[in-house]
């Protein structure tokens, strides 16, 4: 027998997560924009969970006052923070479960990505 087609559930909104498209330059549309910023070792929005659809497809955009790099956990992405400058990683989101996003120099969780 086939798996029913799973329906898409509104979640509410947060302020980390839009599904609106980026106004960056960007060939590919993205499903989720995810936009973190690291002042003084203080992450904004606060730490906290995101929550994307399984096969979504996901931009994570993270500014750090300090070169850091940027880490998925689960998908094994990363990407290089220089100092007050955006680093992106985009992956679809293909795995479901419950994956930290981090900065690994300072060791800092941004947040928690579960994917549904």
């Amino acid at each position: 027998t086939a798996a029913a087609p799973s329906s898409a559930t509104p979640t509410a909104p947060t302020p980390t997560a839009t599904s609106t498209p980026s106004a960056s330059a960007s060939t590919t549309a993205v499903d989720q924009q995810i936009t973190v910023t690291i002042a003084k070792k203080r992450v904004d929005p606060p730490t906290g969970r995101v929550t994307v659809s399984k096969g979504q497809l996901v931009r994570i955009t993270v500014t750090s006052d300090v070169s850091d790099e940027l880490h998925v956990h689960g998908y094994d992405l990363g990407a290089r923070l220089p100092a007050g400058t955006p680093g992106s990683v985009e992956f679809r989101a293909d795995k479901t479960g419950l994956f930290e996003v981090e900065t690994h120099e300072s060791e800092l969780v941004l947040f928690q990505l579960v994917v549904r």
